[in-house]
């Protein structure tokens, strides 16, 4: 390995460690919780180092935000979507959120779920990078549906739609119920996921 690619491969690892602490703090307070002061304290590097790696704090929040993300998707999304039946898919994406939120791998509950309620009336860019990812999420669900009802294991009059936006509604609700403790109501919404898509079987 050369003196380049060396100092990129520590760099990447710094990285990889400030985020670790930086998703932490922001899934309990919040991404406006993280300050560079704060996050470096935490991951025990000079505020220096942070302002090398990411220049300032909303680039800080931006791959944060980001690397949420990606961990949910490494643990869930991914391992879904490798399923040969689309049925298969839906019901892992669905389940699969359900465990990843109540095995508290995120303490703050679902990322994106909770940047949607703290950027929700605050336009700018990291509102912009939430609502792309809020997108991808009803992409990723219409697409393995439509995939269903191709395979025929959905109903071929299932309003498409309306199934993503109660998925996503029953996901809302429980994550508010997860964060105050509300585990009977968090149950009834995985159990009124999985009833939705019984009901939208061929």
């Amino acid at each position: 390995m050369n003196e380049t690619d060396g100092r990129r491969a520590r760099g990447e690892r710094a990285r990889a460690q400030v985020l670790e602490h930086a998703t932490a703090i922001a899934s309990t307070d919040g991404l406006e919780g993280l300050t560079i002061g704060r996050v470096a304290t935490d991951a025990g590097v000079g505020k220096g180092n942070i302002q090398v790696l990411f220049g300032d704090k909303e680039t800080l929040q931006l791959a944060t935000l980001d690397a949420g993300v990606v961990h949910y998707r490494n643990r869930v999304v991914e391992p879904a979507l490798a399923l040969e039946s689309p049925l298969a898919r839906l019901r892992a994406l669905t389940e699969g959120w359900f465990d990843y939120v109540a095995g508290g791998q995120s303490p703050g509950g679902c990322f994106v779920c909770a940047a949607s309620y703290e950027y929700r009336a605050r336009p700018g860019t990291i509102q912009d990078r939430v609502r792309g990812h809020r997108e991808a999420v009803r992409a990723r669900f219409r697409e393995v549906i439509v995939a269903g009802q191709a395979a025929g294991e959905l109903r071929a009059d299932l309003d498409v739609e309306q199934l993503v936006f109660e998925i996503e509604s029953f996901r809302s609700n429980a994550n508010v119920a997860f964060l105050m403790g509300d585990m009977a109501v968090f149950e009834r919404a995985r159990h009124s996921t999985r009833a939705r898509i019984d009901a939208a079987l061929q």
